[in-house]
């Protein structure tokens, strides 16, 4: 059966979409007067994105002429705006003529830059063109996400023309699923938008695709309806693309009519057209369509070159759908010639197309078409052999249809095997986030529980003795309660700056702005906030790291991590200790290590380290214990830089943490 041509992705939002009926040229010839008198340039570049964007229906060499001259202007004046919808109408060119790959690159480009600059209207038009990119290459659930995406920003905002765009292309898709009840519920609700708009020029690709709902339904004569409104649409706003795809649609009724020879000059006017505007898609399908038709007309010989040409243009566009469907009508243009060598090998071919698409189906052609092939040949044998190999032939029949059917049976066992183990291994990964978000959810309780509580049981215990007391306190006192509070203060500002980084990172927002920084002065700028610390536990800080020793990371993160790893090593380096920060180079990697000369860490306790579904709160024996959160950021950070972090330690004889992190040259 010949392809429906449909308006999927390729229904876009035009910059500017025109309220009035007037034909295309008095348009034109508006929007030119316009641009003649304009002198702002950015003015000028959105009259000449129209110019682009009506052209892109009756000339796409012109269209793609004035984008490009659009996107070189913008750049020039930095105009975001019409940089990326200049990008967006190039990418919509490209796939009319077929390149679909080079058409995704532009989308993409454009959407980065409507991302940045946020243009939440361009951010979706481009969103819905990937969608249609990804429906064309048949990855419906990618298509449908992005085409949501591009949905929900347009009732966002509000923009009744987006939401009818969107509308179209997501009916389009589910029709292709064979949702026909909400592919048609789609298309109607984006065709009452176009209308209540005024959208004249954009109604016909929604009828079109009304056409092709009540034709996959077999409803001809409302498909047919439907089909020459689209087409009396696309004549009154010379819409030449609108005018192939009906005609060509209108083609198809007139096949399963077997009317061959009135759908051949359907497909002859699209055709025409197609070539016109070097839509490669659009001649490859309807040089396949006339094909077709003329084989059911036995022209088996005008056929075939059209066939051929057909494939090899459907082949470099990658189109496996209509490959496909050359493919076969090949081998059925040269079975009817009684080529049947011929017919074979292009039969073979396309159940290996097919086969890429649908596999399961594609296995069991293919033990069909082999038994076919054997019949046929037994068929031919049968005429020059006398009636005793009669019963053979049977024989032969009946083992060949036996190990179709057993095949088949093993294909259905297989594929039942299959998808119990893909649903065991789901199974098994949704377990393993399951732990892991617990694991999180048990940190967070065992933080409020822990670290916070301690700060704050200090806080209400001294206000609690200093409102008692008031009269009684001393100054000694007064500075002995005004120092525990800023030790607790201290503390509890600590935890909830790890906690809300924590969070962040967890959440992805951390930002990451990577740069160049000196490991020397990370280190003395830490070792400089615990100075007070240091003095009151009268410990030693020595720092041994090359001035000229830089990395590449993002100087607030490693500072966080630095900070983190030198409280730890005050905390449980006993008073008259020793920490020691020293850095050098090793296999192209800066290794900065934190050593002290702490209490230390049992082995059993030192793999608990930087995991949060560990429990970490009774490691070690000081008295200033915490819940890890620390080390787990500092994982984290670490890793997010492209670097490794690790620890080694003997109970009772220090700890050194050392991570690595790319060195700045590199």
């Amino acid at each position: 059966m010949q392809s429906k041509l449909k308006f999927v992705g390729l229904v876009v939002i035009v910059l500017f979409l025109f309220k009035t009926a007037s034909a295309q040229q008095k348009v034109i010839d508006s929007i030119q007067q316009l641009l003649n008198k304009e002198k702002s340039d950015t003015q000028r570049i959105n009259l000449i994105l129209q110019l682009a964007n009506i052209h892109r229906f009756s000339n796409t060499d012109t269209s793609n002429m004035l984008a490009a001259s659009a996107l070189l202007q913008s750049k020039k004046i930095n105009f975001k705006k019409g940089e990326g919808f200049a990008l967006h109408t190039l990418g919509i060119i490209q796939e009319f003529q077929g390149n679909y790959d080079s058409a995704l690159h532009l989308y993409q480009q454009a959407l980065q830059i409507f991302e940045k600059a946020k243009l939440k209207k361009g951010n979706a038009s481009a969103l819905l063109s990937i969608g249609g990119y990804y429906y064309y290459q048949s990855d419906f659930i990618k298509g449908a996400d992005y085409m949501l995406q591009s949905l929900r920003i347009y009732e966002a905002i509000k923009d009744k023309e987006g939401q009818g765009a969107a509308l179209n292309n997501l009916g389009s898709l589910y029709m292709d699923k064979k949702d026909y009840p909400n592919a048609l519920q789609y298309f109607k609700k984006a065709l009452a938008i176009k209308q209540l708009l005024n959208q004249g020029r954009n109604l016909a690709s929604t009828m079109n695709n009304i056409g092709n709902v009540f034709y996959d339904t077999k409803k001809m004569d409302s498909a047919l309806f439907w089909y020459q409104q689209s087409l009396a649409n696309a004549q009154q706003f010379e819409n030449k693309r609108g005018i192939a795809s009906a005609s060509s649609n209108i083609g198809n009724i007139y096949f399963d009519k077997e009317q061959y020879t009135a759908a051949v000059t359907q497909y002859e006017v699209a055709l025409q057209i197609d070539r016109d505007r070097n839509d490669q898609e659009g001649i490859a399908v309807n040089l396949i369509n006339i094909a077709h038709a003329s084989v059911k007309l036995k022209q088996f010989d005008k056929s075939i070159p059209l066939l051929k040409e057909g494939l090899a243009m459907v082949r470099e566009i990658d189109y496996k759908f209509h490959e496909q469907n050359a493919l076969k009508y090949l081998a059925e243009a040269y079975a009817g010639k009684g080529d049947n060598t011929n017919a074979y090998n292009y039969l073979l071919q396309y159940i290996n197309v097919h086969d890429s698409v649908y596999t399961q189906e594609s296995n069991q052609r293919v033990a069909e078409m082999q038994t076919l092939y054997e019949t046929e040949k037994k068929d031919k044998e049968i005429l020059v052999l006398n009636k005793e190999k009669e019963v053979q032939r049977k024989t032969n029949i009946f083992l060949i249809v036996l190990a179709t059917l057993i095949l088949l049976l093993g294909l259905i066992l297989w594929n039942r095997y299959r998808f119990k183990q893909k649903t065991n291994r789901l199974l098994a990964e949704k377990n393993s986030e399951l732990q892991k978000l617990n694991a999180t959810k048990d940190k967070l309780f065992a933080i409020v529980a822990h670290d916070l509580k301690n700060p704050l049981s200090a806080f209400r215990s001294i206000t609690q003795n200093l409102s008692d007391n008031k009269l009684q306190i001393s100054k000694e006192e007064i500075d002995f309660f005004i120092g525990r509070l800023n030790q607790s203060a201290n503390q509890l500002y600590d935890l909830l700056q790890n906690l809300l980084n924590w969070a962040i990172s967890q959440i992805g927002k951390l930002p990451f702005v990577p740069e160049k920084i000196s490991l020397a002065d990370l280190a003395n700028d830490n070792t400089r906030l615990f100075e007070n610390n240091l003095l009151q536990k009268k410990q030693q800080v020595t720092v041994n790291i090359p001035e000229t020793l830089f990395v590449w990371a993002d100087k607030s993160m490693i500072k966080t991590v630095v900070r983190n790893l030198l409280s730890n090593a005050v905390k449980f380096t006993p008073e008259g200790g020793q920490i020691e920060l020293c850095a050098g180079e090793e296999n192209g990697e800066a290794v900065f290590t934190i050593a002290d000369s702490g209490i230390g860490i049992e082995p059993a306790d030192l793999n608990k380290l930087f995991k949060v579904e560990e429990d970490v709160t009774n490691v070690g024996q000081s008295s200033e214990k915490g819940t890890g959160l620390g080390l787990i950021l500092c994982k984290e950070l670490i890793e997010k830089n492209k670097g490794r972090i690790r620890a080694e330690s003997t109970a009772g004889q220090g700890s050194r943490f050392i991570f690595a992190l790319p060195l700045a040259d590199n």
